[in-house]
């Protein structure tokens, strides 16, 4: 074998020999074996908050956008749609949510805070009474109890509230 008189070969192994030996030797640091992300002052930050309402009135409809932050506690990444994400109106009966062929639902990753948008489909009774968002047993307000008449929102023209929709 020719090839191990050559002086580069033994430096080759002799590198490789010891990058073996110094990776099976170190001391492993517990922490990075599992690698958790954190989340910012969990304890002090509620696990679902409403930042901004949008509605968008399409004739006899209107589209609901909510703006919202929740933080998935879970060891599983959670997909944000039904079951595990409800819009209830006052009497209990779940609102239909508005979704594309096109788009994803949005997820969020396990052991993380994140902000998401979610769209719902709102017909005129909708509107006449409270909207509660539920995600996971977390519940948040989405709309307050007051009606809101569908007719005087102009069309295709979005009004926005900061929080929920009072």
């Amino acid at each position: 074998m020719s090839f191990l008189k050559r002086f580069e070969v033994w430096l080759l192994i002799i590198l490789s020999l010891g990058a073996t030996i110094w990776v099976f030797t170190m001391d492993s640091d517990p922490s990075m074996d599992d690698p958790q992300p954190v989340l910012a002052d969990a304890s002090s930050e509620a696990a679902l908050k409403i930042h901004r309402t949008t509605l968008e009135r399409d004739y006899g409809n209107a589209r609901l956008d909510i703006e919202l932050r929740y933080r998935n506690s879970s060891p599983r990444p959670l997909s944000l749609q039904p079951p595990d994400v409800r819009l209830l109106t006052a009497d209990g009966k779940e609102v239909p949510p508005f979704t594309l062929a096109t788009e994803k639902p949005p997820q969020i990753p396990a052991q993380s805070a994140q902000d998401v948008r979610l769209r719902y489909w709102l017909e005129k009774g909708h509107l006449n009474g409270a909207l509660i968002l539920e995600i996971r047993g977390e519940k948040a307000d989405v709309k307050t109890a007051s009606p809101i008449d569908l007719d005087t929102l102009e069309n295709g023209k979005p009004k926005t509230w900061t929080g929920a929709i009072q």
